[in-house]
């Protein structure tokens, strides 16, 4: 498994940051009741992320109680998909810290700061050293404000980093940004936002002047939630930017597109994680049920620089479904080199070792293999893999 990469836990200063300034700013309430506050706000929130859809100031982001249900609730969520996208381009899809000078990262819509403060935290992981600056964007200066704080708190996760924050609102104008001038663009749940009523054309459009500030090196990370109309959205407005000289790195190969969205087919393309929430989020959602151990998100990667070639086969494939035991066989649905979509199968007896085993079931939907030999079936459309030790795993975080 050596395409197994090692994925940084949510830091505990972060969590008890979070809390903490729960606890401070009702000093003279119990901490149940601070909880159950916090809960009521949750359920709100998750309705507008994922039922109402409704982004302004006033509908989240403007309220102390807002900012702090979602710095408890959310904001480990969204630092995980951003961190997993973010190591994907590092250890897959060829992004280089430049050889000296400073990595410029721009956060677009950064809200609190999850997206931009989890790349800082992962490029230190990784062991890059260049001094970071952080400009992080956003329209509500409450949520910029938690982020500065945030920021200089906790300055041992980040080391040699400056921040810049910008208080604008993106639905209404461009920000001034210099051309040639970013190693990484990020956008975290906010492409939705600026482009709330646009078409996929008008989206490309947004893509196209966003990505004049990439360096030429640098990587434009768009995460969006896991709801099909956002991700296929998203993937339409990654159609038309050809004319913009901006090839696509990911979630496929070779600088295809999606082709549940060519096929119009009734999937999407998404990722599902399976991690373990921090305790505050455990203990918040007791009494709510909500779904917190499956990360769910779409996300693509854009450059100005060409993407790595794979081979245009079924040999190189990511996982776009679970693995389903049944009739003898593991099974599971992978879009391949060639951008085709086919039915993967490995049979129970070629599975001999335990470890074999395990290795199937721990495969989850985003895993990025490589086939050493194959058979394929119907046509091209079924593909059985003859052993254990054929695959090999090029990227999966752990």
């Amino acid at each position: 498994m050596n395409g197994c990469f090692k994925i940084p836990a949510y830091p505990q200063a972060m969590e008890s940051w979070w809390w903490q300034r729960s606890l401070n700013n009702w000093p003279e309430v119990s901490e149940l009741r601070i909880m159950n506050h916090i809960r009521d706000e949750i359920v709100v929130q998750s309705d507008r992320f994922n039922k109402d859809r409704i982004f302004s100031p006033q509908s989240y982001s403007s309220r102390t109680l807002s900012i702090l249900a979602y710095g408890n609730f959310f904001f480990p969520r969204t630092w995980l998909q951003n961190t997993l996208v973010l190591a994907e381009a590092i250890d897959l899809r060829g992004w280089e810290a430049p050889k000296k000078g400073s990595i410029r990262v721009l956060d677009l819509g950064a809200g609190s700061g999850p997206a931009g403060l989890a790349a800082l935290r992962l490029l230190r992981e990784r062991g890059i050293a260049n001094r970071i600056e952080l400009r992080a964007i956003d329209y509500s200066s409450k949520s910029l404000d938690q982020l500065k704080s945030i920021h200089a708190e906790n300055g041992n996760l980040w080391p040699n980093t400056s921040l810049k924050t910008e208080r604008f609102d993106l639905r209404k104008a461009r920000p001034n940004t210099s051309s040639n001038s970013y190693d990484l663009v990020l956008m975290s749940s906010s492409l939705n936002e600026i482009a709330e009523g646009k078409d996929s054309r008008q989206m490309a459009t947004s893509l196209a002047w966003i990505s004049e500030g990439l360096k030429p090196g640098g990587f434009l990370i768009i995460v969006e939630p896991a709801l099909k109309q956002a991700c296929d959205r998203l993937h339409e407005a990654s159609l038309g930017l050809g004319k913009a000289s901006l090839h696509l790195h990911g979630p496929y190969f070779n600088g295809a597109p999606c082709p549940f969205v060519l096929s119009g087919a009734q999937y999407h393309s998404h990722e599902v994680r399976r991690r373990k929430p921090p305790a505050i989020v455990q203990r918040l959602n007791q009494p709510l049920g909500l779904s917190i151990n499956d990360n769910k998100f779409g996300f693509i990667l854009l450059s100005r620089k060409k993407p790595i070639s794979f081979d245009q086969d079924p040999s190189v494939l990511r996982l776009v479904s679970p693995v389903i035991k049944k009739k003898g066989v593991y099974a599971f649905v992978g879009i391949g080199g060639d951008a085709k979509e086919r039915n993967y199968e490995i049979q129970n007896r070629d599975l001999s070792a335990p470890e074999h085993r395990e290795l199937i079931k721990a495969l989850e939907r985003g895993d990025v293999l490589r086939l050493g030999s194959w058979e394929t079936y119907e046509e091209g459309r079924r593909v059985r893999i003859p052993h254990a030790s054929a695959i090999e795993i090029l990227w999966k975080p752990k």
